[in-house]
């Protein structure tokens, strides 16, 4: 259970004010359900990666809209470990406002969720990958994290 104190990654207070409080674990609550969304890969295109640390891309093709007709149906949450610092956390939200994204709150870490959408996850079908398979994982948009051996 999470406590009703500060985030115990990052010391925030975020996550515990706009998130259990609100759902409290109950992913399955009548009316919308929460939909977590990573930022970096995902809202942001990030086509060099992680690069230097800076929001340099704008967002990925369709990614508002996407978000804009989602709120019909969810209440969303953006993650990313960038809220991690009060820096991260703005620039996170710098970029959604400059991009016409409505006001979302910004989460370091993944709450407990009807559902997420994230560029470097693998869905689990019951049966545990391999590791030569998790090896051929490739990303969206052919970005490269690095040779994995």
């Amino acid at each position: 259970m999470v406590s009703r104190g500060a985030c115990p990654r990052c010391g925030c207070t975020q996550f515990t004010t706009t998130v259990t409080k609100k759902y409290d674990f109950d992913i399955m609550r009548k009316g919308k359900k929460l939909l977590c969304v990573d930022f970096d890969g995902v809202l942001h295109l990030s086509s060099k990666g992680f690069y230097d640390g800076s929001v340099y891309d704008g967002p990925t093709p369709g990614a508002r809209e996407f978000i804009d007709e989602a709120m019909n149906h969810f209440d969303i949450i953006i993650y990313t470990a960038r809220a991690r610092t009060a820096r991260g956390r703005q620039d996170v939200k710098d970029f959604l406002k400059k991009h016409g994204f409505p006001e979302l709150p910004v989460e370091c870490r993944k709450p407990p969720a009807y559902l997420t959408i994230d560029d470097r996850a693998i869905t689990f079908t019951g049966t545990f990958p391999s590791p030569e398979d998790i090896k051929k994982f490739k990303h969206w948009n052919g970005i490269t994290w690095g040779d994995i051996t």
